[in-house]
């Protein structure tokens, strides 16, 4: 059994009960871990100030090839697309949170943001990741422009919003040999376009692999149908990823100083920014 304490104070009670709520009604699936109730049948525990939960260890190890083999890159594609289509019938319809939160960010950037996190970059200590973070930032603003009237155009479209992983990482898909056997870590859960879930374990496990991202989409499909928007709004996700992720590493390394255990992480994480945003910069439209 796995005893989590939650973040305080920045975890609410009836946010965590509605996600428990969720979860019991996947409890078929076997691959979720449903939190136990106490004594009192409640799931959710507060003790310490903080709330607490307790749920199944989930067996098996995560794959963080890139992309993984075939048969468990399919069969993490098929386990969301079940863990969607059971979670259906909690259904509501709208703009998608997660694109419109990222049309904000990305008109700040645009309206002076890119500048300003370039002025921070220019000050810092000539690292590794310093001339790739000033080249990833002078694309970036070349770039936004040309693809901020679609993404205004598919963040005000209504969608089919129902709960979300809405942090679909490989590290929370695990694996015994190629059958999964656990998806883990709920805290992020809420309300969105199941596109958020799919582009998110996508660019992560596969990135622009072709022949991979096709073999998962397929296996998505084969469960859980997507519409065309839905599909359109996947492209609008992975655009703003190459036009935002690489910034995110910048703000935390050179704004506000965060220190990481992995001493490589901020440079990976802008160098595989700038190679998504090349991609994009390299496409037709």
């Amino acid at each position: 059994m796995v005893l989590r304490a939650w973040p305080a104070p920045d975890t609410q009670r009836g946010s965590l009960m509605r996600i428990h709520g969720w979860l019991a009604s996947t409890r078929f699936l076997g691959f979720v871990p449903i939190p136990e109730p106490g004594l009192q049948g409640a799931t959710v525990h507060e003790e310490g100030g903080r709330l607490w939960d307790l749920a199944p260890w989930m067996p098996g190890e995560p794959d963080l090839g890139r992309p993984p083999s075939r048969m468990r890159l399919c069969s993490g594609a098929l386990a969301l697309a079940t863990f969607h289509q059971c979670l259906s019938s909690f259904t509501s319809f709208g703009p998608s949170p997660n694109l419109a939160l990222r049309l904000r960010e990305l008109k700040h950037l645009i309206s002076g943001g890119y500048q300003e996190l370039r002025v921070f970059v220019a000050r810092g200590l000539r690292e590794a990741q310093r001339d790739v973070a000033l080249r990833w930032l002078d694309q970036a603003e070349r770039e936004a422009p040309r693809h901020i009237e679609r993404i205004h155009y598919l963040a005000n479209r209504e969608y089919r919003l129902q709960p979300c992983l809405r942090d679909a990482r490989p590290e929370h898909f695990l694996f015994e040999r190629d059958r999964v056997t656990g998806i883990i870590d709920f805290g992020a859960m809420g309300m969105d376009a199941v596109a958020c879930d799919v582009s998110r374990l996508l660019a992560e496990w596969v990135g622009e692999d072709r022949v991979s991202r096709a073999q998962a989409f397929d296996a998505y499909v084969s469960i859980r149908h997507l519409g065309e928007h839905e599909i359109l709004l996947i492209k609008a996700l992975d655009t703003t990823s190459a036009l935002l992720a690489a910034g995110h590493w910048i703000r935390w390394h050179y704004v506000e100083g965060r220190a990481f255990e992995d001493s490589e992480a901020v440079h990976r994480g802008i160098v595989r920014g700038l190679e998504r945003l090349d991609r994009l910069c390299s496409s037709p439209d």
